[in-house]
C-alpha cells in the first residue's frame, strides 16, 4: 500500500541519501542545496513541510511541500527512489501530494518549477492538470556555473 505521511526526524539521513542520489542520476544537479542539514532546515520549518512516500513501511521517495499556510503551494522537490521508477508510482506521489496540499492546507492553486527543455517531465505534469502560468520564466544557476530555464506550472482544483 502507497502512503504519504510526515517525515520524522530520525529519517531525515535516509531522506537526504535519497535526495543526494537522485541527484547523481543527472548530468548537472539542478535542486539546488542537498543533505542532511537541508533536511532538517525544511524540517523545522513551519511554512514547509517534509513528507516520505512509503510502500509497506519502506521509505520509497520524498516530498516537500513549500508556503504551507498560504493559498499558493509549491512543489517544492518531489522525488521517488530509482528503484521504485517506471511503476506508476510517481502519479501516485503527484496525486497525494496534490490531495494533501488542496485537502489539509487548503491550497487554493499548487505550482512548480520545471526545467523548460525537460519535455518528459512537462508532458507528465501537463497530464496531470499542470498549466504553464503567467509568471516570467526563471533563470537557475546550477552550482557547476550551468544554467536553465524553469517554467513554472501551475495546478487548481
Amino acid at each position: 500500500m502507497f502512503t504519504i505521511r510526515p517525515t520524522n526526524r530520525s529519517e531525515l539521513a535516509r531522506v537526504a541519501a535519497l535526495d543526494e542520489h537522485r541527484d547523481t542520476l543527472r548530468s548537472v544537479t539542478w535542486s539546488g542545496e542537498t543533505g542532511r542539514a537541508w533536511h532538517e532546515q525544511v524540517f523545522e520549518d513551519p511554512a514547509q513541510e517534509h513528507l516520505v512516500a512509503e510502500i509497506r513501511n519502506q521509505t520509497v521517495g520524498f516530498a516537500i511541500l513549500g508556503g504551507v499556510g498560504s493559498p499558493r503551494i509549491e512543489l517544492r522537490r518531489v522525488a521517488l527512489s530509482h528503484e521504485w521508477r517506471g511503476d506508476g508510482l510517481a502519479r501516485m506521489l503527484l496525486r497525494a501530494l496534490l490531495d494533501r496540499a488542496y485537502a489539509r492546507h487548503s491550497a487554493q492553486q499548487v505550482w512548480l518549477h520545471v526545467r523548460s527543455t525537460d519535455e518528459p517531465v512537462l508532458t507528465f505534469y501537463t497530464q496531470e492538470g499542470f498549466a504553464p502560468s503567467d509568471d516570467r520564466p526563471a533563470i537557475h544557476l546550477a552550482p557547476d556555473g550551468s544554467t536553465a530555464t524553469l517554467t513554472a506550472l501551475t495546478h487548481r482544483r
